[in-house]
């Protein structure tokens, strides 16, 4: 797996470091070591791509099961780490092999809302599989958030957070309350990140930002 996961992206890293330029922000957290699990907001089927494209381990990533129904594509996908699952039911295969991959001290990237949204400022739904995975493998959360919708030629942002420790969540009431309250600090987290990065340009640069942003949001 990881000789043609290698290979693969070996062939395909400069065209879309070419074709899609992505910068990431606050790289010493991207390049955390250690059991993980990268949260990021969802905003279209490139986010994994640019994400990807920028690590230096190999790190897994759980997709929709629907994308695994073409062989091929579902060959690419595995060399690529990916890891099916059904989000309409409990995929008990999936959860194991997740958590066993943690166990092992590898990595893993999430898209907690499953389907794609263009703002992360609205309600979303940070699953409570994210705080579970977590919590049963003492793994660290990486929260990430793209700026922009990945568009082909434009340049965009990776916004990588400080690792959330969820060890300390360990003695705060029942599961499903220490779930909740993790997914809430995962989900402040995210969005925190573009905020405090657009809030830290000149006013004019901001609305510059948020021009684009409202742009592809409205399309």
């Amino acid at each position: 797996m990881n000789f043609l996961y290698w290979i693969f992206w070996g062939l395909v890293y400069l065209p879309i470091r070419i074709f899609y330029p992505t910068k990431v922000i606050n790289k010493k957290y991207f390049e955390y070591r250690g059991r993980a699990i990268f949260v990021c907001n969802h905003m279209s089927n490139m986010d994994i791509v640019l994400i990807k494209s920028h690590e230096h381990t190999m790190r897994y990533v759980l997709a929709k099961h629907t994308l695994f129904k073409n062989k091929f594509l579902a060959g690419i996908i595995r060399i690529c780490g990916g890891i099916p699952i059904n989000r309409q039911s409990v995929d008990i295969s999936s959860i194991k092999t997740v958590l066993k991959l943690l166990k092992d001290n590898k990595q893993v990237i999430i898209f907690p809302e499953g389907t794609r949204r263009d703002n992360i400022d609205e309600a979303q739904d940070i699953k409570n599989g994210v705080a579970m995975f977590a919590l049963k493998s003492s793994a660290t959360i990486v929260p990430m958030a793209l700026l922009y919708k990945p568009k082909f030629l434009r340049c965009n942002k990776i916004l990588v957070g400080e690792p959330i420790d969820v060890t300390s969540f360990n003695e705060q009431g029942t599961n499903s309350e220490k779930y909740a309250k993790i997914s809430e600090v995962v989900l402040q987290s995210i969005q925190n990140l573009r905020r405090n990065y657009i809030a830290s340009f000149s006013p004019k640069k901001q609305l510059k930002i948020y021009k684009r942003l409202n742009k592809q949001i409205s399309k």
